[in-house]
């Protein structure tokens, strides 16, 4: 199980890798966002959501409770905010121009990070 946490540290840091250029330019263009309550709230959870990311990357390399506790916090927040530990497999629809393809891999994304969900939960049964 620690080397299961450890892989989903990694996970987090591919994750923070992928989404730094979009947060910056969140970051950059926040005021020049359309005056949409939604799309607001959406950019205002995807900077949090890249800034815990930090937080559980380094709680799960370190192998501390933190970083399980923090992944929880963020659990329904990457779902409405689409950064998924598995997100990285949706780049491979650049080589399909299939749309059963697409979906497929989100599929598989959003599987993945229940699948995450539930070794998350089971290492800190077993290990805190």
């Amino acid at each position: 199980m620690k080397t299961l946490l450890q892989i989903f540290g990694i996970l987090d840091l591919i994750s923070i890798i992928l989404f730094a250029p979009q947060a910056w330019l969140l970051v950059n263009n926040f005021a020049a966002l359309p005056p949409s309550t939604f799309l607001t709230i959406v950019s205002v959870l995807r900077i949090i959501v890249f800034l815990s990311l930090f937080i559980s990357a380094t709680g799960n390399l370190l192998l501390k409770r933190f970083g399980i506790i923090t992944y929880y916090f963020q659990f329904l927040f990457r779902f409405l905010t689409l950064i998924l530990t598995f997100g990285f497999i949706t780049y491979l629809n650049e080589f399909f121009a299939s749309e059963a393809i697409i979906k497929i891999l989100l599929g598989i994304a959003v599987f993945g990070e229940f699948l995450r969900l539930y070794y998350s939960y089971k290492s800190q049964k077993e290990l805190f």
